[in-house]
């Protein structure tokens, strides 16, 4: 029974509890499914130790009001623009794997317009066929590139894998960073500067947090106009990030602090990667990102200390390694075209075009022809 005096405060409460769930529901089922669209988000999935996306999936990916790029997940859970991957090999067409993160999976730009797409094109030019295969999944590190390449890829018997790495694979490599299912990634394990062991993927299964990504609200807020607390962050005090020596999208005064670390990491993930690569009767080659940002601004890198790791650990393996910094650098000069987007800092298909095409050089040089067969 509740007190004569209560019952108007009780229910002018549940008046508006009633029309918060009403505002809600109408947010949800109309305002962001066909008024203001919110982006299309695939579903993940965990097959044979790989985390990857749920089979046949399609939809558009927004940002803003400045990327709307659809987006085609085949029956193996990539995104990609040749449709579902077959193991058989068909007569004198090369294959290539391409394997990174988010600037591999390349949602922000159309499903058949990535990197991948655009460098079978351009070494297909000389008359030669020429196939890609995407293997990339967000948050992915360095470490996990492995894991993908030795349990996935191998199983297409590419000519050539590309592994593209970006500035912050190397320390999420061997510590772990918050996200959804950042513990399905392979790690590594470090004491004193050494790589002691490798940490096996847990199997990921969505919960209750997934099930509230995946609406309407949450796809519109989270990744259409990306609310999330750094962005807060980054809108109220816009030079915390400079403060920290955020670069290259990492705490790259954080990373090299513990340098000997990312060196031992970078010697043994190279090592392993050239080793199953081989075994599998391909080449490797690695690509790295330059620091965009610094290029426009005209100003010095440290993050670039990780190109220079790499580059060294590469050439002691004999493994070819493109550097984009300096190709951006050279581009940007004579064009003056960003590789980003404003609202997002995964490159834009001019960005793509541009690493496709040094990518595909280095190739070049090594198979004597037009094409990617070794």
């Amino acid at each position: 029974m509740i007190p004569p005096r209560l019952q108007p405060f009780v229910a002018n409460v549940g008046l508006l509890l009633a029309s918060i769930v009403v505002f809600l529901a109408l947010c949800e089922f109309a305002v962001f499914r066909f008024v203001w669209l919110a982006s299309d988000v695939p579903a993940n999935d965990f097959v044979d130790g790989v985390v990857r996306y749920a089979p046949n999936q399609s939809g558009v990916w927004r940002v803003r009001d400045e990327i709307a790029a659809p987006y085609r997940i085949n029956a193996q859970g990539w995104n990609s623009g040749v449709g579902d991957y077959v193991a058989a090999r068909r007569p004198g067409v090369s294959r290539i794997a391409v394997v990174g993160d988010s600037y591999v999976e390349a949602l922000q730009v159309p499903y058949d317009r990535s990197l991948g797409e655009r460098l079978a094109a351009i070494l297909g030019e000389r008359g030669n066929a020429v196939e890609d295969y995407r293997f990339a999944i967000s948050g992915a590190p360095l470490s996990q590139y492995l894991q993908m390449v030795e349990h996935e890829a191998a199983r297409y018997r590419p000519d050539w894998v590309v592994v593209l790495i970006v500035h912050n694979d190397f320390d999420e490599s061997y510590k772990f960073m918050p996200g959804r299912y950042t513990s399905s990634f392979l790690k590594l394990h470090v004491e004193n500067g050494r790589v002691t062991g490798e940490i096996p993927p847990q199997p990921w299964q969505p919960g209750t947090i997934e099930w509230l990504r995946r609406t309407a609200t949450a796809r519109f807020f989270l990744y259409r106009w990306q609310v999330r607390p750094q962005f807060l962050v980054d809108l109220l005090l816009p030079h915390a990030r400079a403060a920290t020596g955020y670069a290259g999208n990492t705490d790259i005064a954080a990373v090299l602090a513990d340098r000997r670390g990312v060196e031992a990491v970078t010697e043994y993930l190279v090592g392993r990667l050239d080793a199953v690569v081989h075994a599998m009767g391909a080449r490797l080659l690695l690509a790295m990102d330059g620091d965009r940002f610094a290029i426009y601004r005209g100003a010095d890198s440290p993050v670039l200390a990780l190109n220079q790791i790499t580059g060294e650990t590469a050439a002691r393996h004999n493994i070819p390694f493109v550097d984009l910094h300096p190709v951006f650098a050279a581009d940007w000069q004579n064009e003056h075209r960003r590789f980003d987007f404003d609202a997002d800092g995964h490159w834009n298909e001019h960005g793509h075009d541009v690493a496709a095409e040094a990518i595909a050089g280095a190739i070049r040089e090594r198979t004597g022809r037009g094409g990617a067969s070794p």
